[in-house]
């Protein structure tokens, strides 16, 4: 039936009511709208997740930058990177992870930043995220988390040296 929705969905029509929704008074439509949006990869659905970059509500921010993430348009790569400025460490660890999946180089130095960050789970995000855009010039920034007092750093930054030796090798 999900398949079936979807496939729906995608009409101009019924993209532009989950658009509209994302503007809804209440915080669970919004939810539900950038989720859909994100499964979607519809071209109006990057722009309408990133101008709700900016929506009050961090529980709806950190979805939209998970759709993004899931979309994976390089467009959304310097708006995402605007939201670390001041934001709480889900949306922060949600940027890192979105950047991953986006796999565009430019995001190499916030994610870099990302590397210093107080929150283990933020650290351990942004080493597992340039580990997946995969370029060798950031082995030596990740190197040091393997010293890292948090389990679950080291484990990320052995992790993304593996990926990138990975490609580089092969």
């Amino acid at each position: 039936m999900e398949v079936l929705q979807r496939r729906v969905l995608r009409d101009g029509k019924s993209v532009n009511i989950l658009v509209e929704q994302l503007n809804h008074v209440s915080i669970p439509y919004r939810v539900k709208a950038a989720t859909e949006l994100g499964k979607l990869h519809h071209p109006l659905a990057v722009s309408a997740l990133i101008r709700s970059l900016s929506d009050p509500q961090s529980d709806v921010v950190f979805v939209v930058i998970k759709s993004l993430g899931a979309i994976g348009d390089p467009i959304a790569v310097e708006p995402l990177i605007g939201c670390l400025d001041g934001a709480d460490r889900w949306v922060r660890r949600g940027v890192a992870a979105a950047l991953g999946e986006i796999r565009d180089p430019i995001a190499i130095p916030a994610l870099s930043e990302l590397l210093q960050d107080e929150r283990a789970d933020v650290r351990a995000a942004a080493a597992e995220a340039l580990g997946k855009i995969g370029d060798p010039s950031v082995a030596d920034l990740i190197r040091p988390l393997l010293a890292d007092e948090k389990d679950k750093v080291q484990d990320a930054a052995w992790e993304a040296l593996r990926v990138l030796s990975e490609r580089t090798e092969g």
